[in-house]
């Protein structure tokens, strides 16, 4: 006799399929509870199978037979069915549905624990991220800031007229760093004329024999990017091209906006002499430093090829707006 025929026969009436009923559903919870927040932490999770395994059949043992106990107890079959709870058809009808509760609820818990698991994951490799990207930003600034302070104190030796004019420029630029550097995104019209300062400073430094310009196609109007990008680029130009050549130098900036993607394109010509460190246009700090933030800022979203050919270094960055 099956344990659903005492939840369903119409002769026992609604109080006695009532009192069944409960009782199925407090052994099973009692049951899948047990399981669930005693067994599973103190045997399963320790891989002490043998003893858990045992726990679950012991347990599954003493809800069947507390059953069994509550329908002799209630008096709700004749005395001549009573024999068939002491059989194993019921015994085994009885116990697959414990089982089939502790299956479910066990099924629920993991889900629970691995949506947890997978959320805190998530939150923290969003705060890894924002760590990662707030430590390559603080390595932007004094790299920076180096680079500015030795064009000043180049023409402080000289003691040029135009060291005033050079730190009114680095003014600006550190006052752009501080307000809007520490932003997720700022507009892209703001980040070309900070490299537009950003160039007129170095302008002051080398004079004529530098020729820098920086040309804009298509409307950077409603555009967002990453502030400080690409600065990276253009002090490396300054590092592995302008510094050490002799002769009059140039470097080139292109950005060009064509619906929802920006192509950026930083040309300067290569340097006149070897330089004492690694000649790889690729290597140092900055370039490094913008690899990581582009793979963190724009996953899959970006597109980043640095050449050299014939007597120039060609760097084109595209990026995905969207």
């Amino acid at each position: 006799m099956a344990i659903w025929v005492f939840l369903y026969e119409p002769n026992l009436g609604f109080k006695v399929a009532f009192e069944n009923a409960f009782t199925i559903i407090v052994l099973h919870g009692v049951a899948s509870y047990f399981n669930n927040y005693y067994l599973i932490p103190v045997f399963l999770r320790k891989r002490e199978y043998f003893t858990y395994f045992l726990s679950i059949f012991l347990t599954i043992c003493f809800v069947c037979f507390t059953h069994i106990e509550f329908l002799l107890w209630a008096d709700t079959i004749d005395d001549s069915e009573k024999y068939n709870l002491w059989t194993a058809d019921f015994f085994i009808s009885d116990a697959l549905g414990v089982i089939n509760t502790m299956a479910i609820t066990m099924t629920l818990l993991f889900f629970k624990q691995w949506f947890e698991k997978e959320r805190l994951a998530d939150k923290l490799e969003k705060l890894n991220i924002e760590t990662e990207l707030k430590f390559l930003k603080s390595q932007i600034n004094p790299h920076f800031l180096f680079n500015s302070l030795n064009s000043v104190y180049a023409l402080t030796l000289t003691k040029s007229d135009k060291a005033p004019e050079v730190v009114l420029k680095l003014s600006d630029i550190l006052r752009y760093i501080l307000y809007e550097g520490g932003e997720k995104v700022v507009g892209l019209k703001k980040e070309i004329e900070y490299l537009q300062n950003y160039l007129e400073l170095e302008k002051i430094r080398y004079g004529n024999r530098l020729d820098a310009n920086i040309i804009v196609i298509g409307e950077t109007s409603g555009k967002e990017i990453t502030p400080m990008i690409f600065l990276p680029f253009v002090e490396n130009s300054f590092k592995h091209g302008i510094n050490s050549n002799i002769g009059n130098t140039f470097i080139h900036i292109k950005f060009v906006i064509e619906n929802k993607q920006l192509l950026f394109e930083i040309e300067n010509n290569k340097p006149t002499q070897k330089l004492n460190e690694s000649p790889d246009y690729q290597g140092g700090i900055g370039i490094n430093n913008v690899k990581k933030r582009l793979n963190l800022l724009y996953p899959a979203k970006h597109w980043l090829t640095i050449d050299e050919e014939g007597n120039t270094f060609k760097v084109a960055l595209k990026i995905d707006l969207e």
